[in-house]
């Protein structure tokens, strides 16, 4: 049944539908996160990230912060938790908007599903996670991008920072949720699509200028 989130996406919700499950699919997301913040921790370079942040004018302050929690030994543990806790948040908190927001829709929210549907949407990021740790690997750096902000020359400005929250893998989840909901809560038309969709525009803009730099250690979830 996994697979068929990325082979036969409408099958995998049809099932959702009968049955919820969550827990393999959450198991797997957490897993491929611990994965990729352990091999971006691992191939972090203290000088090359004090570079960047000094690039993109951080207080001093800031960069001496930065430099020390990275000179700690535990920052593998905090980090590995970290990673765990915020993205449990994460599907948590984006389940609770959209199943309290399925009335707007013309549907009755269920938690349960909508949890199943966003848990198992969010298996294309685990598989985004895991071709990261891979580059991470080749290339020994933990600053990898896998969105539109590719095609700029560099990775300074407010639109490099706009599309890099337009990660590849984020715009398949997005839109899988929209079709999860679609088919799980038989909503008519193509309002899930707008609703999920609209949503996450919204965030991008809001995220945009509240935080310019996205971060070297983010996982599309978060787009």
């Amino acid at each position: 049944m996994i697979f068929d989130i990325f082979l036969n996406p409408r099958n995998y919700f049809l099932k959702l539908k009968e049955k919820p499950i969550f827990i393999i699919p959450l198991i797997i997301i957490l897993v491929f996160t611990l994965i990729q913040s352990y091999t971006a921790i691992r191939y972090t370079n203290i000088s090359e990230v004090i570079k960047r942040m000094e690039e993109r004018g951080a207080p001093r302050e800031q960069i001496e912060r930065a430099e020390e929690f990275m000179r700690r030994p535990a920052r593998i543990i905090i980090g590995l938790v970290s990673a765990l806790i915020f993205t449990l948040l994460f599907l948590l908190i984006i389940s609770l908007i959209f199943n309290f927001s399925l009335p707007l829709l013309g549907s009755e929210g269920n938690f349960s599903k909508t949890f199943a549907i966003v848990c198992g949407s969010s298996l294309v990021t685990a598989l985004g996670s895991l071709i990261r740790s891979i580059i991470i690997i080749i290339r020994q750096s933990p600053f990898v991008n896998t969105s539109l902000a590719l095609f700029l020359p560099t990775e300074k400005g407010l639109l490099f920072s706009f599309l890099s929250r337009f990660d590849f893998f984020t715009i398949w989840q997005i839109i899988l949720i929209a079709f999860g909901l679609k088919i799980v809560f038989d909503i008519k038309g193509n309002k899930s699509y707008y609703f999920v969709i609209g949503l996450w525009l919204l965030w991008v803009i809001i995220s945009t200028f509240l935080f310019r730099s996205p971060g070297a250690f983010r996982s599309s979830m978060r787009g």
